[in-house]
């Protein structure tokens, strides 16, 4: 009896073993099922300055353990940016400002390991917010967001406006009123110039290299709006194909925004305008509480990317190995 369960015993080890040998040499799954939150911050910690330069993001793990993945947010221009206690949310307080616009920026990544697509790949990027105090109506976009790289020397380490530098990358310019009042209310850009301001200079983005117009527009004009203590998700979704263009999902969703709930826009850039397909920035700019809202209450910021490869390599591993000692503890 003791011969034919050490007999089981080895050769269900051997069995374990090939099968760890199995994932350790198989080749990796497609990097684009492997998506990871990257950062998914609620800010149940009640702070938004860490982790700090040089790091600037979590990048994947809570290593902070406090129940959120996160990455230091940085203010410039008007008012205030400040979580509102343990567990958010994160306000941006425009009441003072008037006219004058705030600029909320943050960095996602290290500067060393930025979102890098490969073909097949997806970044997708979630902001959730509530607005207070909406305008009735504006002719502007003025509720602008970019998803974009920032060169290494444009990082700034404290709060400020990031300054002009070679950025690349994607922005949305959206109408924000209680009704919408602009013939395109959604207007997909692409970084355009080879050196600017991030997002105060609207020339500074357009149509695959060309300063104005858009990639693409959504939206009904006259349409509802913005609703004052309304939940809005707005989701960015960028994929690189397999012959190296880039397909843009963009959508903001909400109450009966555009009167039907969301705006929704997709457009496959034939010719991206970037020197790598390297994400690793997320801006907003309100240019000002007159033409958006006078507070923008942030309960979600994700952002959800492919895993570098090494740790694909890893996640094949840990369970094969787990299943072997398990194996093990049931045999004695």
């Amino acid at each position: 009896m003791g011969m034919c369960k050490r007999n089981a015993s080895g050769w269900m080890l051997a069995a374990a073993a090939s099968a760890a040998a199995f994932a350790v040499f198989a080749p990796a799954p497609s990097r684009a099922a492997l998506s990871v939150n990257v950062v998914n911050d609620t800010w149940l910690d009640g702070t938004d300055t860490d982790p700090a330069s040089p790091q600037y993001s979590e990048y994947g793990a809570d290593s902070d353990t406090d129940g959120n993945i996160e990455s230091a947010w940085y203010q410039g221009g008007v008012g205030s940016l400040d979580p509102v206690g343990a567990g958010g949310p994160e306000r941006g307080n425009l009441t003072a400002g008037g006219a004058s616009s705030a600029t909320w920026s943050t960095y996602f990544t290290p500067e060393s390991t930025p979102v890098s697509l490969a073909q097949g790949d997806h970044v997708k990027l979630t902001w959730k917010f509530v607005p207070t105090n909406v305008n009735a109506t504006n002719g502007s976009n003025n509720l602008r967001v970019a998803l974009m790289d920032s060169p290494a020397a444009s990082r700034i380490t404290a709060n400020g406006t990031p300054g002009s530098a070679a950025y690349t990358g994607y922005a949305l310019f959206m109408n924000m009123g209680q009704t919408l009042a602009v013939t395109n209310p959604m207007q997909l850009k692409e970084r355009a110039v080879a050196s600017g301001d991030v997002l105060s200079t609207s020339g500074n983005w357009g149509a695959n290299g060309v300063s104005g117009g858009n990639l693409a527009t959504a939206g009904t004009n006259g349409a509802t709006g913005f609703v004052a203590g309304t939940e809005y998700t707005l989701v960015m979704d960028l994929s690189r194909t397999l012959t190296d263009q880039l397909q843009v999902d963009a959508s903001m969703s909400g109450g009966s925004l555009n009167n039907t709930g969301s705006i929704n826009m997709s457009f496959t850039d034939p010719s991206p305008n970037l020197s790598s397909f390297n994400f690793d920035t997320f801006v907003v700019r309100p240019s000002g509480a007159t033409t958006t809202a006078e507070l923008l209450d942030t309960t979600l910021f994700k952002v959800e990317a492919p895993i570098p490869e090494p740790a694909s390599m890893a996640l094949l591993v840990g369970p094969a190995m787990a299943m072997m000692f398990r194996r093990r503890k049931a045999t004695r």
